[in-house]
């Protein structure tokens, strides 16, 4: 089953503004998580482990900016490109 070029214009567009607003609520849990200095884990009674969580937020957030940067661009070609059939 095809779907027809406007159709799938709008599925698209649909899709793109899901992942923007997903993002960046996305964007809130990493600020959120880049407040703590550490967090600690007792994989046994007497055992405490700790480790840091900036670098991996910050990992996070960097992967969340490019995310954002390729849909939003990928939606603005979607939405202004020129084509063959009439909207």
């Amino acid at each position: 089953m095809y779907l027809s070029p406007k159709i799938e214009k709008r599925i698209v567009t649909v899709f793109c503004v899901f992942l923007i607003i997903f993002n960046l609520i996305e964007l809130y849990f990493i600020y959120e998580l880049s407040k703590f200095d550490e967090m600690i884990g007792y994989p046994s009674i007497n055992e405490v482990k700790t480790r840091t969580v900036r670098p991996l937020a910050f990992l996070f957030f960097t992967d969340n900016l490019a995310n954002l940067l390729f849909v939003s661009v990928s939606l603005m070609w979607i939405l202004m490109s020129n084509s063959s059939y009439q909207d």
